[in-house]
């Protein structure tokens, strides 16, 4: 049977008499049927004599036929190659005819939509040039070309139609208004992100000036959506290339590449590691921002765009296998928000680890602590350190930071970067008790700051879960040490399971006395993000809640000034800090739901008759959201209640 990629063999030349678009519909249709249901396709004429089709009647069962009346087709039996006039014909495929080759592509599809303005209205009104460079476009990625023509619009500009193999390209034009509109369909696996560069090389012609003295005009401007079509799970699809890594899958495709809302998307670099695929982004974000006040900061007209265009920048976003790490417009939220509660928890923070934290940021907010002598970074994968020191050089900067040595954090004299499995690094220093007499005292670690990959990610929670890990974190903390980690997103009110129930168990199980979590909603991760603080001593709960005026002190005290004058710290403050001490009450509900826990049943009591019994206060959990948010600030094992606050619900 002929595939798809050979119809142009079996469509003579058309007809006078029959309108030319309808071949290239019969051709889009070809296309399309091969898309979909990823087999050979060809068009199949009836006998002149009998009027019947040239297949045995046994192979009709499986097969599916689309009458076509009126259609002129060339007689593949007719060594003479004449044209034969047809009452009726059929579109004949079948499935069991599809090629060994074609079964990795069923259920693949992807697609791509552009827009191109201030393009050259002369270019936009040629046919030979819009028909030179869809071809030039296509061929230069070896997509051969079936059939293609260009129809004249009613005003100005022209639609052209282009069928290749394993392609299908739309094209519109609007010269008056210097735009173009492409769109873009294949059914290959590979993403059409690299297509965007040869798309605007190709098809975004700037504007001519017609007399020297004229303004000069702006230069083309392209906005763009990439998708995944078909359904690609139906069909048995995987979600991932081959070693499991995904490339847009997740939420690169779902948050940046299929959203029309996030106009000038640029990929500043797509890099495969050792250990994961790297992508970098810029876009502006149009619910947020509006690409007229970007392009107004960039001029110098003394508008108050052009006077702080710090604020009306593209963001930057990087994805690690196709999940959102990290955004210009967020980072400070998640990193200050990670570090800073951690930090003041601690009464002299001295020596921290960072397990993670490859972008640099969270080791710029520990150097903004006075009291800090040195900070151990271990990251795994020191080529995405690299990146991300080359495209979001922000994310590390140090340089108007007073006390810093160096513009990069990484530079730091206070800094010591590994790149090393960080949980293997602890293990051989920390497992064990025995391997900890071994360790000098300052080698133990005032704050342990956990910045590592999601821990829904499958390799990671197994580590999280491993009780050896969680040993040599608790032994690798001073005495008063405090243990940060991101647990991912936040529990739901209609949450099943406690996504944190394994990181509270087994730090409860190692000797941790107090355990906290707290939410942060404004990271741009489109929803809450916890976060669990766990303190060696019960005793540095004094320090947790401290009251807003305390913190405030505590602020003024440690934190770096800056050689710009601008504040150090853009977000956390003592109110911040006040928020986070007490849990939301989802955490609550989905701790005394997870099982019928004794402390829930008499906290209830103890608010409901107004009484407070430390005994049972003193033998429960480290971790417990219902005394935390009801009963303030009590001391366990030292018999009293430092305050009787309750908080009625």
């Amino acid at each position: 049977m002929v595939n798809a990629r050979h119809c142009k063999n079996d469509i003579a030349d058309v007809d006078p008499q029959l309108h030319f678009p309808r071949v290239a519909v019969i051709s889009t249709v070809c296309g399309v049927i091969s898309f979909v249901f990823g087999c050979g396709v060809r068009i199949v004429n009836l006998p002149r004599d009998k009027g019947k089709l040239p297949i045995q009647p046994d192979r009709l069962e499986n097969m599916h036929q689309v009458p076509l009346q009126g259609l002129r087709v060339l007689n593949l039996t007719d060594e003479s190659a004449n044209y034969t006039s047809l009452s009726e014909s059929w579109f004949v495929f079948d499935a069991s005819d599809r090629d060994e080759d074609d079964e990795s592509a069923a259920g693949i599809g992807n697609q791509l939509l552009v827009d191109i303005k201030n393009v050259n209205s002369n270019f936009l009104n040629s046919e030979e040039c819009l028909k030179k460079a869809m071809i030039a476009l296509l061929a230069e990625n070896d997509f051969e070309p079936v059939s293609y023509y260009c129809r004249s619009r009613n005003h100005a500009g022209y639609s052209c139609h282009g069928h290749f193999d394993e392609a299908v390209m739309n094209l519109y034009t609007f010269p008056f208004h210097g735009v173009i509109s492409l769109d873009l369909l294949t059914r290959d696996e590979e993403d059409l992100i690299s297509f965007l560069e040869k798309i605007e090389g190709v098809f975004a012609i700037p504007e001519e000036k017609i007399h020297q003295l004229d303004e000069d005009y702006p230069p083309p401007q392209m906005t763009w959506t990439h998708k995944l079509r078909n359904f690609r799970h139906e069909f048995g699809v995987e979600d991932y290339h081959e070693g499991g890594k995904s490339v847009v899958e997740g939420e690169l495709t779902q948050d940046i590449l299929s959203q029309p809302g996030f106009e000038m998307k640029k990929q500043l670099a797509f890099v495969e590691t050792k250990y994961q695929n790297v992508h970098f982004y810029e876009a502006i974000n149009t619910r947020f921002r509006s690409v007229a006040s970007y392009e107004k900061s960039l001029s110098k007209d003394g508008s108050y765009e052009s006077l702080h265009p710090e604020l009306f920048r593209q963001d930057k976003i990087v994805f690690l296998d196709g999940d959102s790490q990290s955004s210009l417009y967020g980072e400070a939220v998640y990193h200050e928000g990670l570090v800073h509660a951690a930090m003041l928890t601690h009464p002299n923070p001295k020596r921290v680890a960072i397990i993670g934290g490859g972008e640099g940021a969270t080791l710029r907010e520990v150097l903004k602590h006075k009291t800090v002598q040195e900070v151990v970074m271990i990251d795994i994968d020191g080529e995405f350190v690299q990146l991300c020191r080359k495209y979001l050089p922000e994310w590390s900067d140090c340089s108007d930071l007073v006390g810093s040595t160096a513009p990069s954090c990484f530079d730091d004299a206070r800094s010591r970067v590994y790149f090393e499995d960080a949980f293997q690094w602890f293990i051989d220093r920390f497992a064990t008790v025995d391997n900890k007499k071994g360790v000098e005292e300052e080698d133990f670690f005032d704050v342990i700051i956990m910045d590592a990959c999601d821990p829904t990610n499958d390799f990671v929670t197994k580590l999280y879960v491993d009780s050896t890990f969680v040993w040599s974190i608790y032994n690798g903390l001073s005495e008063s040490g405090v243990f940060v980690a991101q647990i991912g997103r936040s529990s739901s009110h209609t949450g099943g399971i406690d996504e944190t129930k394994m990181f509270k168990n087994m730090f409860e199980e190692v000797g941790f006395e107090s355990m906290h979590i707290y939410d942060e909603g404004h990271s741009g991760f489109y929803e809450p993000w916890s976060h669990l603080v766990a303190l060696k001593s019960a005793a540095s709960r004094k320090l947790w809640y401290r009251n807003s005026a305390q913190t405030e002190i505590e602020i003024q005290k440690r934190i770096s000034t800056t050689y710009s004058g601008k504040p150090a710290l853009l977000y956390f403050d003592a109110s911040v800090m006040s928020s986070y001490q007490l849990p939301d009450k989802v955490h609550e509900d989905v701790y005394c739901r997870l099982q019928e826990r004794r402390e829930c049943k008499a906290a209830w009591e103890m608010i409901k008759n107004h009484t407070i019994d430390v005994e049972i206060i003193n033998t429960g959990h480290a971790f417990n959201p219902l005394y935390e948010r009801n009963i303030l600030h009590y001391e366990p094992n030292e018999g009293s209640i430092q305050s009787r606050v309750f908080v009625w619900l």
